[in-house]
């Protein structure tokens, strides 16, 4: 069996052979795992130690070392009045990129072993944060939620047409569209809210993408407990990211396999430089046997990969050597 069959059969709970790094079975030349393709690369902006600009006009500050954030002030933020958004912020270019090297990556992946994934960064909820700042966000969502509807509207259709430009040049297996939607306690929007503004448009993303064929695996590495069956009810394929914050055995009996679940594994105990092997190789084991019986999961640290690099040796040894006859 391929590693591709066996991540697709772990997926779907059809007689998996084993379980193992949960993404040994993407080829791609971003984070050796996913495709990179030049809109998202070009929307990055140009990325320096400091403040920089990417193409949306928001500001992201990079301090060496670490990974670049929002830097958003009440000076810098794009939109500064939600009633004129419109007049505040320009749609970055979708027209003119060189899709030759992503395309021909894509092309020279064996299909047969491996699966082909897109990463599509920065989803509605958080463009939309990105774009007026957290706190001006969820205040416009609660008091201003027509215009809010309009912007993530736009946001959408926006990554709609990204979405395809992805999926004529790269044809992927798999997407992984990326938007956290709370924290490690709750969501961050009540869920009627989420419901009313962020939903429907969703809902669009998710229609399009299986359209085409195409698996659609949704990032939020939080508690998304609440809306538990409107992911499903939008199609989502598999949710990556659910953290063992949420009851992940009472969704998978909620569940019954109508939607895959990926992660699992707690960062919050592992993904630190002084933590032990032992404790490592524990959470893992732990994530196996608590969660893969109930089938329709695949063990992953939530936030994807480990950030620290001892970690993840230890962590993807420990997923491959347990999980090699779990299933025997």
């Amino acid at each position: 069996m391929t590693k591709r069959e066996n991540w697709l059969r772990l997926l779907r709970n059809d007689e998996p052979r084993w379980i193992s790094e949960p993404w040994e079975a993407f080829k791609g030349n971003y984070a050796n795992t996913f495709v990179a393709d030049p809109v998202s690369t070009e929307s990055k902006g140009v990325q320096k130690v400091g403040e920089f600009e990417d193409q949306w006009g928001v500001t992201w500050k990079l301090i060496e070392g670490h990974r670049p954030n929002p830097f958003v002030t009440n000076e810098n933020k794009r939109i500064k009045d939600i009633s004129k958004w419109q007049e505040q912020i320009q749609l970055p270019p979708l027209q003119g990129h060189d899709w030759h090297e992503a395309a021909e990556y894509a092309a020279n992946v064996d299909r047969n072993e491996f699966l082909v994934g897109s990463l599509i960064l920065s989803g509605l909820f958080e463009l939309s944060h990105n774009l007026m700042g957290f706190e001006d966000a969820l205040c416009n969502y609660m008091l201003e939620p027509k215009h809010m509807f309009d912007l993530i509207g736009a946001l959408a259709d926006w990554k709609i047409e990204h979405l395809r430009q992805v999926i004529d040049n790269i044809r992927p297996d798999v997407i992984l569209f990326h938007d956290d939607w709370g924290n490690k306690d709750n969501l961050f929007l009540p869920p009627d809210t989420w419901r009313e503004i962020i939903k429907p448009h969703q809902s669009r993303i998710v229609e399009f993408v299986k359209s085409q064929g195409v698996i659609y695996l949704h990032h939020s590495d939080s508690i998304c407990e609440p809306i538990i069956e409107d992911m499903v009810e939008i199609g989502i394929d598999a949710w990556q990211g659910i953290i063992p914050q949420n009851n992940i055995q009472e969704i998978q009996k909620k569940l019954q396999g109508r939607m895959a679940l990926i992660g699992g594994i707690d960062a919050q105990v592992i993904d630190m430089a002084q933590a032990e092997e032992d404790v490592i190789r524990t959470e893992v084991r732990r994530c196996i046997d608590e969660y893969c019986p109930h089938g329709f999961f695949i063990p992953c640290i939530p936030n994807m990969f480990p950030i620290n690099p001892e970690v993840k040796k230890i962590y993807e040894d420990e997923l491959n050597t347990y999980g090699k006859n779990f299933f025997s």
